[in-house]
């Protein structure tokens, strides 16, 4: 859909979804929009930026969203690396944790994931994963044996928070 520039994008983009989400109330709605251009030509652009925040943002807020190509943030950033770069992130920062999954049949990089999106919120981790607080906790444990810890050198909690990051934009390039 076309709409005008200006300010009002994004009630405009809410209003739609608004809209849609009234007419059909089990729908789940997702609307993204690419940045606003100047000239007609650069169109394209557009809309590939907004093709892109649909396909991030069906992984970054699940199935019902209204999301702009400026919101993305971090995720505009990653996704400009090859695949193989945001791969060696994820096996270098969360190499472990991935392993003990797969051998373990568990969920720690899943709990890391909320954690970490929860602004490290163990109370709302614990609830969005449906586990006790005290099941969080002793994940977080295993994870900080197995990674050397969450609170270590600011550089190593950087690199392990942009490897969750990455771990999800890949998983949504890979669903394309």
């Amino acid at each position: 859909m076309l709409v005008e520039p200006g300010e009002s994008l994004s009630n405009v983009c809410q209003a739609v979804h608004d809209a849609i989400r009234a007419a059909h109330p089990g729908w789940e709605v997702m609307v993204a929009a690419g940045t606003v251009h100047p000239d007609f030509t650069d169109f394209h652009v557009s809309y590939r930026e907004a093709v892109e925040t649909l396909t991030l943002g069906r992984e970054v807020h699940g199935g019902a969203f209204v999301l702009r190509y400026d919101d993305l943030g971090i995720y505009r950033m990653l996704n400009q690396l090859p695949a193989v770069e945001l791969q060696h992130l994820v096996d270098e920062a969360l190499g472990p944790l991935v392993e003990y999954d797969e051998s373990h049949n568990g969920s720690l990089v899943q709990s890391l994931s909320v954690y970490l999106l929860h602004n490290r919120n163990g109370v709302e981790a614990a609830a969005k994963l449906h586990i006790h607080y005290n099941t969080l906790r002793y994940r977080l444990e295993q994870i900080e044996k197995l990674t050397g810890g969450l609170e270590r050198h600011p550089t190593c909690r950087l690199q392990m928070e942009l490897a969750v990051h990455a771990q999800r934009l890949l998983a949504a390039q890979s669903a394309d």
